[in-house]
């Protein structure tokens, strides 16, 4: 009876390890975990911080802490920002990493970080110069960033 009972503790605990291994490696591949580089055509906004177009990294501000607070730097290192993320969930998989902008006239706002290779994507609150934009009834675009 208690070699039974220690066989099935021992297949329980080996499955819960299985289970634990495989739910992780996924989550890898949506999470900002390692920076990504991309460059981007046109000056942005974020958080309410005027960036010039050029190239830039978006990861973790802290690799321990997960997603949920991104940094933006200029892979020169002039600029950075961090800023708190939502996360955001699409039907299908990401193919290509993709960042999303709305766009006001000629104004750029970053609105999504979308890594590739996963369903996962993080959403940044909307700054008060978006808010009040929005509030005006200027038309809304959408501008994409492929990397």
């Amino acid at each position: 009876m208690k070699r039974v009972f220690v066989n099935g503790l021992i297949k329980f605990g080996l499955l819960a390890v299985i289970a634990l291994i495989s739910a992780g490696a996924p989550a890898k591949a949506q999470s900002l975990q390692y920076k990504l580089t991309v460059n981007i055509p046109f000056d942005f906004t974020v958080n309410d911080k005027k960036l010039p177009a050029g190239k830039y990294s978006i990861g973790r501000a802290q690799l321990s802490e997960g997603d949920l607070v991104i940094q933006i730097s200029s892979v020169d290192g002039d600029k950075s920002i961090s800023r708190i993320t939502i996360p955001v969930v699409a039907r299908d998989d990401v193919k290509d990493g993709v960042l999303v902008f709305h766009q006001y006239g000629d104004e750029y706002f970053l609105s999504e970080i979308w890594p590739a290779g996963g369903h996962t994507g993080r959403a940044l609150p909307r700054s008060r110069t978006e808010r009040e934009l929005e509030r005006k009834g200027e038309d809304q675009k959408v501008a994409q960033v492929r990397f």
